[in-house]
């Protein structure tokens, strides 16, 4: 006969109201399991005390159907009800199918008929029960385990999401700098080169409009050089402006003072064209290390991109806040840190400038800080703002975002580092 060898007693709970019934079980479980002895816990009544009856300090429960007061199935629910998973054994009468059913339904482990008992079947029975115990312990340790594992999994998917978009902006913008750079570089000759001969064209274009002023026709045609000659004189402004932004005067300022000195210079053509201006200033803004006539033509140029984009009126929205920046806050690196935390600053100057515009279409977004892309007519812009004001912002280890909603509005939002006072 196979045995049962626990590495510690077993301790069984035993409900069984006949005596003599209880003494053989009792002793056909010695005689099955033999050494180490278990310790079963007999109770001829439970009906009076089970209130008081703690079944989670056992290892195994037998019961008898037939108690009297309360029947087995009645006393099993209960003790399933308390969230007890111990195996159980239910003893039934000869020919009790139905009662082993639905003992078995009401959460048995297994089920003995009382006229077969014998140390045999109660030790085959005590096997089958905590061999599926065990079963669904290690069931559960394993769904815990792969449940673990599938949240790591899931985490560690997010955070490498979360560290390749921050990897694809830091590439987008060292590739952004080091194009803007090399435009910055070549368009300086460029531009000196283009100079001289636009120049003479003028001066003769001038002497002409002086000598044949009676030619109507002609001065027509040497008018619209001379327009001509302008705008180009003005997109070479722009790239002079564009390839110098590298020789800045920092000091310190109250960006409060930057922002209302512009808007002294546009206030009323805002106002005549039918745009509200808004200013939100936080009290509290700290000061920041600038170029003051970098900071002032970027806060131009975008103020002039929300009024083209405003024909017919809007509302227009300044305001200012100083926030503390996350680990994951998008910053220009510098080439002479120790590592990427060491550029993000304690705290940052955020600028917002909101209007109720045209906005940008998605499609055209990704383009906004291209050289010479821009959605106006060829009078209206050179395409060279935002590009220009993305630079400027670089230079000030700061950074610029756009975003827009298309028939909505257009916010663009400065971050620059704070100097506690």
């Amino acid at each position: 006969m196979a045995r049962i060898l626990p590495r510690k007693p077993l301790n069984i709970l035993l409900i069984e109201d006949d005596e003599d019934d209880a003494f053989y079980i009792k002793d056909l479980i010695s005689e099955g399991l033999e050494k180490p002895s278990p310790q079963v816990d007999h109770h001829s009544s439970i009906a009076s005390n089970l209130k008081n009856l703690d079944p989670f300090q056992y290892d195994l429960a037998m019961l008898d159907y037939r108690l009297g007061e309360i029947n087995g199935i009645e006393l099993l629910r209960n003790i399933r009800e308390q969230g007890c998973d111990i195996p159980i054994i239910l003893f039934t009468g000869q020919g009790d199918q139905e009662v082993a059913v639905e003992a078995m339904k009401a959460g048995a482990t297994d089920y003995i008929t009382k006229g077969k008992l014998s140390a045999e079947s109660i030790t085959k029975s005590i096997r089958y029960a905590l061999g599926l115990q065990k079963e669904a312990e290690l069931r559960k340790q394993a769904e815990e385990k792969l449940k673990k594992s599938h949240a790591n999994l899931t985490l560690a998917h997010q955070n490498l999401q979360a560290s390749m978009e921050q990897l694809q902006t830091a590439q987008n913008q060292i590739l952004r700098s080091e194009k803007l750079a090399g435009i910055g570089r070549m368009t300086a000759g460029v531009c000196h080169e283009i100079l001289n001969p636009l120049n003479i064209i003028s001066g003769h274009s001038q002497s002409l409009l002086m000598d044949r002023d009676d030619d109507p026709e002609l001065c027509n045609d040497l008018n619209s050089i001379m327009e001509e000659i302008q705008r180009i004189s003005k997109i070479i402004s722009s790239l002079l402006k564009f390839s110098r932004t590298g020789n800045m005067e920092f000091k310190y300022s109250d960006i409060r003072k930057e922002l209302e000195s512009v808007f002294s210079l546009v206030e009323k053509e805002m106002q005549l064209e039918g745009i509200k201006p808004l200013i939100n200033f936080d009290p509290n803004t700290l000061p920041v290390h600038i170029d003051r006539d970098g900071i002032r033509q970027v806060f131009l140029n975008i103020i002039n991109n929300a009024k083209f984009s405003m024909i017919g009126g809007g509302v227009f929205t300044a305001s200012t806040e100083v926030l503390t920046p996350d680990a994951n806050w998008s910053f220009y690196e510098d080439e002479d840190s120790p590592s990427p935390a060491a550029n993000i600053p304690k705290k940052i100057v955020r600028i917002k400038f909101s209007d109720t515009g045209s906005g940008i279409r998605k499609e055209d977004m990704e383009k906004n800080f291209e050289p010479f892309f821009t959605t106006k007519p060829e009078e209206k812009g050179t395409g060279l703002g935002l590009s220009l004001s993305f630079s400027i912002i670089e230079k000030h280890k700061g950074r610029l975002e756009v975003e827009s909603t298309f028939g909505v509005g257009t916010t663009a939002i400065i971050d620059l580092p704070a100097h506690p006072l």
